[in-house]
C-alpha cells in the first residue's frame, strides 16, 4: 500500500512567505513564522485553521449545491451554514494557543513610489525569508544539523517579534507652556 503525503504537510515547516500582486502596481508581501517548538500535529491543525476561510467556503458551496439538487435548499442553507461555522469553531478550538504564537510580518509596496520605512521593512522581510529558505536547503543537503536549523528558525522568529509594526507612529511630545 502506497503512503500518500498529507496535504497539510506541504510547504516549509517554519511557515510561509507569500507575495500578493494587487491592482494599480501594489504588491503585498507576508512572512508567517510558526514557533519552532511545534509538533507535526500542531502544525497541521494550525495550517487547517489558517486555511479555514477557503475550505469553509468550498464546503458551504458544495452543501448548497447538494441541497438544491435534493430539493432542500432552505435546509441546506441553514444546516450548511451551521456546519461550516461549527467546523470553523472546532479548528479554532483545536489550534489552541498556537494561533497566538504565530508571528507575521508584512510590507506593501507601490510601483513608482519610494518610502524609506517601507523599503527597509521589505528588505528585512526578504532577508528573513531567504534566511529560512537557506536553512531549509542547508538542512536538506546535510550542511547543517537539525539543531542549527532550529537555531536559525528561532533567530528569525525572534526578529519578526521585535520588528516594529508598520502602523507604529513615532510618539511626539508637545511641550506645554505651563
Amino acid at each position: 500500500m502506497k503512503n500518500f503525503p498529507n496535504p497539510l504537510d506541504r510547504g516549509p515547516v517554519w511557515g510561509s512567505f507569500t507575495v500578493y500582486p494587487a491592482r494599480f502596481g501594489v504588491t503585498r508581501y507576508r512572512l508567517v513564522v510558526f514557533p519552532p517548538v511545534l509538533g507535526a500535529g500542531q502544525r497541521r491543525m494550525l495550517r487547517l485553521w489558517r486555511a479555514w476561510p477557503l475550505w469553509g467556503a468550498g464546503l458551504w458551496l458544495v452543501l448548497q449545491v447538494a441541497g438544491a439538487l435534493a430539493g432542500m435548499s432552505e435546509t441546506a442553507l441553514i444546516g450548511g451554514s451551521m456546519l461550516v461555522i461549527a467546523t470553523g469553531a472546532l479548528t479554532f478550538a483545536l489550534s489552541d494557543e498556537t494561533r497566538c504564537q504565530v508571528r507575521t510580518m508584512w510590507a506593501v509596496s507601490m510601483a513608482g513610489y519610494r518610502h524609506d520605512d517601507v523599503d527597509r521593512r521589505y528588505s528585512l522581510l526578504r532577508a528573513l525569508a531567504r534566511t529560512l529558505d537557506r536553512a531549509d536547503m542547508d538542512l536538506e543537503d546535510g550542511r547543517i544539523s537539525p539543531a542549527e536549523h532550529e537555531a536559525r528558525w528561532w533567530l528569525v522568529y525572534d526578529t519578526v517579534a521585535d520588528a516594529p509594526s508598520p502602523d507604529a507612529r513615532p510618539v511626539t511630545r508637545v511641550a506645554s507652556d505651563a
